[in-house]
């Protein structure tokens, strides 16, 4: 009877054994992981903080501070261009709100997202370690620090200020071919949204500002889905203006 009782005397002791072995393991991976060879061995995000004290570059707080917020308002402010937009077109709400003023906040939120598009990118003319100067802010994928990412975003901005000058070429144009100029706005919300994705790893990982990416792009996702495949009652409404459609 003694000897059937040894085993079991000793497993608490083998488990505690390794439960130790465990911790002592975990300890010292992350004790590696943490030391500055292997901090060293990853690169940095060319054009972060760390480059430059890297490249022994000045780099400016308060401006990058000031280009993650006007990215942050000019994200916000064309997801909302975007919405407004197929709103207006779909005629949701026309019963409630005047056209004219649908019309009017879609442009003055169109407006204020280019603005603020064009301050997040003049202030990285104030960061040498990005090495961008006039030319590279106008001229896509001309840069030399993350050139396809950067890249992506000029021309984004850049189509989405012709397709907002291509109003006043609206009577030449015609409506309907002015309407599809207009509609190149969706590849300038995701070129926009590519660069956001690719030139930054925030978003990629989980936070309040990926969170905040990943929604407005659902966003404009399902809006533009809704453009694309209008109900049936809409279609309705474009074959019977007058109501006829809905009698039946």
């Amino acid at each position: 009877m003694l000897r059937d009782k040894a085993p079991v005397r000793r497993g608490p002791a083998v488990a505690g054994s390794a439960r130790w072995l465990v911790v002592a393991v975990t300890v010292v991976g992350v004790t590696a992981l943490l030391t500055p060879e292997a901090v060293a061995a990853a690169p940095p995000i060319p054009g972060s903080p760390l480059d430059a004290y890297r490249e022994h570059v000045p780099y400016d707080m308060g401006v990058h501070k000031i280009a993650r917020l006007a990215a942050i308002i000019a994200y916000v402010l064309m997801v909302s261009t975007v919405v407004l937009g197929v709103m207006l077109r779909l005629r949701f709400m026309q019963r409630s709100v005047n056209r004219a003023t649908f019309y009017g906040a879609h442009m003055t939120l169109a407006l204020s997202a280019m603005i603020f598009g064009g301050i997040h990118g003049l202030t990285f003319l104030y960061q040498p370690v990005w090495r961008i100067g006039w030319a590279q802010l106008t001229l896509p994928f001309f840069g030399g620090v993350q050139r396809v990412p950067v890249g992506m975003g000029i021309l984004g901005t850049e189509l989405a200020i012709a397709v907002a000058c291509s109003v006043w070429l609206q009577n030449r144009l015609g409506y309907h071919r002015w309407l599809r100029v207009h509609q190149f706005a969706y590849v300038s919300f995701a070129l926009i949204w590519l660069h956001i994705f690719l030139v930054h790893p925030e978003p990629r990982h989980l936070n309040l500002v990926a969170v905040g990416v990943a929604a407005g792009a659902g966003t404009v996702l399902v809006a533009f889905l809704i453009r694309v495949f209008p109900s049936r009652s809409r279609l309705r409404q474009r074959a019977f203006p007058s109501g006829a459609g809905a009698a039946r």
